[in-house]
């Protein structure tokens, strides 16, 4: 049943968590592959470049950290503020100390989990993992089915163009679209806008978008779970759709603004 009816755009725009895939799935899907996967992705990937790098960037976090458990890689300690880490390298270390750093990494890494510990290195490390699980076909991203069959009819029949705009990386929104329970929707996907262009509750940052895209913010529909983006979005020109699966959040969604329309999924938006 159609409940709301807009005039159709030259393109749409949304996010992925809580839009298009349940908001849980990191909590419930990514957080628990990774506590399972990231002594395995280092043991199978300690020589290549993206781990390498991955690993030097936590060693020089733990040493910024005076409480956590320190990285030495090839004799040299992340432990003091002149010294040197030094990238892992399978040419230059045994066996045996290819597995102690491994396992000095697997410290930090659970010191980080324990303490709820969050930095840009391990935020790193934490998406390299998953891409990994991406590429070995361990996960996939679990999008709503009515989500997935809407949006390639408004590509395939209707001619509009799609974009993603998330609060996280680019890059990871691309790779959890890449593979999910129906397919690889990057396929109908334009392009992908993170917080580099700038904050989801910024007006200013979906005239940016609408710029880069080549729309008219007036002709661009914005599809989000947040109605103070929405709102945002709203004044920045664009048509604002709330999609909220769940009463509570329309009840919540309704506190702060009346006058955005709201649907509970999206084979109730009709573009006329």
């Amino acid at each position: 049943m159609v409940q709301v009816k807009v005039k159709k755009p030259n393109a749409v725009l949304f996010d992925i968590a809580g839009t298009v895939a349940r908001e849980s799935f990191v909590e419930k899907l990514l957080i628990p592959y990774f506590k399972v996967a990231y002594r395995v992705y280092l043991e199978n990937n300690w020589s290549k470049s993206e781990c390498k790098d991955a690993v030097k960037k936590l060693a020089e976090a733990a040493e910024k950290d005076s409480k956590a458990p320190k990285i030495q890689i090839d004799g040299n300690s992340s432990g003091g503020s002149n010294a040197s880490v030094k990238s892992p390298s399978t040419s230059s270390i045994s066996r045996n100390q290819k597995k102690d750093a491994i396992q000095q990494v697997c410290r930090y890494i659970q010191y980080c989990l324990d303490n709820e510990k969050e930095n840009k290195a391990y935020a790193f490390f934490r998406f390299q993992v998953w891409f990994d699980g991406y590429d070995r076909n361990k996960l996939s991203t679990p999008v709503y089915s009515d989500v997935a069959i809407t949006v390639q009819r408004w590509k395939n029949n209707k001619a509009i163009k799609l974009y993603i705009l998330s609060n996280g990386w680019s890059e990871a929104s691309k790779r959890f679209m890449s593979k999910t329970s129906h397919g690889d929707l990057n396929l109908v996907i334009d392009d992908h806008f993170d917080t580099s262009i700038g904050t989801l509750l910024n007006p200013e940052t979906f005239t940016k978008v609408a710029a880069t895209i080549g729309q008219r913010p007036a002709d661009v529909v914005f599809l989000t779970k947040s109605a103070e983006q929405g709102k945002a979005a709203k004044q920045a020109g664009m048509n604002v759709i709330l999609v909220l699966t769940h009463g509570a959040a329309v009840d919540q969604a309704l506190e702060i603004c009346r006058d955005i329309p709201i649907a509970r999924t999206f084979t109730d938006i009709e573009f006329v």
